[in-house]
């Protein structure tokens, strides 16, 4: 059997946006990825958690409490397709 599925999940994210500032902006750019806007490192988070890679330490951002990073899934849904 051979099935297509579709998963949803809905990650609410919370971040300290002073702690993205300039510096780090560029920085993280340098070292990781090209994400010039705070909106791109929301979406990146919400990916982590959703895949369930988030922890207290994610890499370039160090310990997600000095960013005031907050992950949750507030919704999953797993849908068959075809």
């Amino acid at each position: 059997m051979k099935k297509t599925v579709r998963v949803t999940i809905d990650v609410e994210v919370t971040i300290d946006e002073s702690k993205f500032d300039e510096k780090m902006m560029r920085e993280f750019i340098e070292d990781f990825y090209n994400f010039p806007y705070i909106e791109d490192h929301i979406k990146f988070l919400a990916q982590l958690e959703a895949r369930e890679l988030a922890g207290e330490f994610i890499e370039g951002y160090g310990n997600v409490s000095e960013y005031g990073i907050e992950l949750m899934v507030v919704d999953q849904e797993e849908k068959i397709i075809d």
